[in-house]
C-alpha cells in the first residue's frame, strides 16, 4: 500500500509543481515505466522467472531499460515543450484492462494476435 500511496503522491506532486512553475516555462512531467529487465531484477528473478513473468504481460516481454530512455529523452526534449503536467505510461500494457484483452484475443504462439471464437 504504501509504495502505491507514494507513486500517486508523486503524480500529485509533480501537477502541484508544474502549475507552480509553468509561468516560469519549467516543466514538470513524470515517468511510469513498468516492469523493466534490469540489473535489479535480476538480482532477485532467474532467467526463467523473468521470462515466464515477461510472457504474462499483455504486450509478451518485460520493457528494456533503452525503450524507458526514449520516454526520457522525448521529455526532455525541446520537441515536447507543451507537456507539463503530464504522465508518460511505458509499460506494456500492464494497466490495460487485462480481462478484455483476453476476452476479445488471444496471442497465438508466434505472438501474432487473432480473434477467439
Amino acid at each position: 500500500m504504501a509504495y502505491n500511496m507514494s507513486k500517486a503522491a508523486i503524480d500529485q506532486m509533480a501537477k502541484t509543481a508544474a502549475t507552480e512553475l509553468c509561468n516560469k516555462r519549467i516543466r514538470v512531467n513524470t515517468m511510469h515505466p513498468g516492469w523493466i529487465d534490469t540489473p535489479g531484477k535480476r538480482k532477485f528473478f532467474s532467467e526463467e522467472k523473468l521470462a515466464e513473468k515477461g510472457a504474462e504481460l499483455p504486450w509478451g516481454r518485460l520493457g528494456k531499460p533503452e525503450e524507458i530512455a526514449r520516454g526520457v529523452v522525448f521529455m526532455c526534449d525541446p520537441a515536447s515543450d507543451y507537456m507539463t503536467g503530464s504522465s508518460i505510461l511505458i509499460d506494456g500494457g500492464i494497466e490495460l484492462p487485462v480481462q478484455e484483452m483476453h476476452r476479445l484475443e488471444t496471442p497465438d504462439v508466434a505472438g501474432q494476435r487473432m480473434e477467439t471464437v
